[in-house]
Parts: C-alpha cells; structure tokens; sequence
C-alpha cells in the first residue's frame, strides 16, 4: 500500500493504512497480507460494467505522468491506477468465494466514484478513482446471488455507488451527515432510488453534532430493516471519518456507535466484504477497533455521547425513521 503517494500533505495517503494495522496488531486483531499482480485487462473489463470506457480511459492518461490533479480533491500519480485496479479487482475476486465477513483494509477509497467519476451533482469525486463497492457487488452477482445491500457509512454520501446502482432492486442504506452541511452535498431523504430501484435506496441524515444517543436509534430501525430484506449477500462501505475530531466531519459518533455497527453486520449472518473508505486519525484508531470488537463479538461496553443540540434529537430521529418506513413498505412489504 505504497503507492499513489500525494506531492503534498492530503488526508488520502499511505501512513493511513499503517496506523490502521499497527492498531489492530497492538489489539491481538489477525491481520493477513496480501500480495498480487493484478491483471490490468481484466480489472479494466470488471470496470468498464459499472464505469464509462471514457472516464477509464482518462485515468489511463492522466496516469503517465509522474502526478496529475484530477480535481480539487482527486490527485494521480504514475502507480495509482495500478494500486487501484488491484483494490478493484481483488474487491470483486473475494465477493465470488468469502462466505464469512471479511475486512478488506484498502485504499485508495471508491465510494464517491460514479459512471464517470463526479456522481449526482458532486464538486468533485472526494479521493475516488474507482468503486469498489461497485466492483463486489458484480462479484456477488456474478456468483449467482440476487438478494443484496450495501450499507455505507461514512459520514460523506456515497455518491457514486448510489448513483451506479439507483435503478437496480439492490436495498442501499447510506448513513451520512446532512448534504446541506458536508461534501458532496448529495444524498437527501426525498431520493429513494428510481425504476426498478424506487424504494431501494435510503439516505439516512444527520445533522452536525450529532451523537451516539441518536445514531444507536437509527440504527436499530437499520437493524430490523436489513433483518426484514434478509440479504444473500451484504457489501459494507466503511468510514470512520465521522468518529469526534477525526477531522473531516461535524459529527460527534464515539466507539457506541462503531461497535453497533459491527454488531449490526454480524448479525446478519451474510457473505460479506467490508472495503475501507473514509478515516483519516482518530477514527482509524479508536474507531476500526470499537467496530471490529462488534465484528467479532468482543464482550466490551462503550458509554454513548450526546447530541449536542438536544433539541434537534427527535426531529432527526423522525426524518429518518420516515425514510426507512417508505423503504420498508416498498423493499420487504
């Protein structure tokens, strides 16, 4: 995980995945290195099913040159898209045989990445180059299975992946911070998928300073709602750039919150790749352990934090509970 190093300081860099594995190493946490040469024709065959063969091709150019800005927030270098056609690809290649959760520690993260890189409106593709997310999901369903969610929740929108995916009967669950307050200013409540994907796709809202105290009752509504559609197969983007003072976000999730999740995902008892997206200090700390305790069924107990505008709990907890409503009508009956 060496390479696609920027020029200059960027939250998306190298050191992001050593502090993520020594902290899982200190925790008796068993990590497996991978090594492989990736088959750049077939990866760019596995893309061209999700991504424009032009936007492909323009990654392809920008990457001869030593480094290259794609946008404000996107930059290549002459490895990067070698480093990302294996996260690709080994995305979709672990998606055709793991049958028990598996914690893909990767980069460079994919979720904001639509069609043609800037999905549903977005200033920019937030680190992107290709989707991952995108990439498992063909995995699964090239292994014969239909049922399928993704949940994402990292505190930005996953854009992209909503965007590839929104008029396929595949139940999508993104958790964010309110688009009117964080980049990329995508994902309200009100869009809920389209065609055959109408009602397949909740955007679950937060607003800044929220706290454990509403996110662990949103996600037990989560819970029955993944519980109800059953997966045959679930793909978890996960960010922990929403966990207090990570730096990117207003949030204010603690170890509660994380460990939920993980609790939640084991609970569904579903083939299962989590691929990292998001997390950029604390959160890769504090925050991959508190979820990977809820994984692995860690007896551990974390005190909740508070919303700080209280008055704005029931509200949030309302907007949200009125998504999954729709969603659950449409998606279980």
């Amino acid at each position: 995980m060496t390479k696609h190093v920027p020029l200059e300081k960027h939250p998306e860099n190298p050191g992001r995945i050593k502090v993520l594995v020594d902290r899982l190493d200190k925790q008796g946490f068993r990590v497996e290195y991978v090594s492989r040469n990736v088959d750049v024709q077939e990866a760019q065959k596995i893309a061209s099913r999700i991504h424009a063969r032009g936007y492909i091709q323009y990654l392809e150019k920008l990457s001869r040159y030593n480094y290259s800005i794609v946008d404000e927030d996107t930059y290549l270098t002459i490895d990067s898209m070698e480093l990302a056609y294996t996260t690709f690809q080994t995305s979709y290649e672990l998606a055709l045989s793991l049958n028990e959760p598996v914690f893909y520690v990767s980069r460079p993260p994919g979720h904001h990445a639509g069609r043609g890189g800037k999905a549903m409106r977005a200033p920019s593709q937030g680190f992107c180059l290709l989707n991952n997310a995108g990439a498992t999901v063909l995995g699964f369903k090239d292994r014969g299975l239909t049922r399928i969610a993704i949940i994402d929740f990292d505190v930005h929108h996953g854009n992209g992946t909503m965007e590839i995916f929104y008029d396929e009967k595949i139940l999508q669950v993104d958790l964010h911070q309110h688009p009117d307050t964080l980049y990329p200013y995508t994902g309200y409540p009100f869009e809920i998928g389209e065609g055959e994907g109408y009602g397949f796709k909740a955007n679950l809202v937060f607003n800044p300073f929220t706290g454990d105290d509403v996110y662990l009752r949103v996600l037990s509504m989560v819970q029955e709602l993944l519980e109800g559609f059953n997966p045959e197969a679930l793909v978890v983007s996960a960010g922990f750039d929403g966990f207090l003072n990570d730096g990117l976000s207003d949030l204010r999730l603690t170890e509660a919150s994380y460990e939920a999740l993980g609790r939640l995902i084991r609970g569904l008892e579903a083939p299962t790749l989590i691929i990292l997206e998001g997390g950029y200090s604390v959160g890769l700390t504090r925050g991959v352990e508190s979820f990977l305790n809820g994984l692995t069924g860690r007896e551990v107990n974390y005190a909740a934090s508070k919303t700080l505008r209280a008055t704005e709990v029931e509200e949030i907890v309302r907007i949200n509970e009125k998504t999954i409503l729709k969603i659950r009508k449409k998606a279980i009956g």
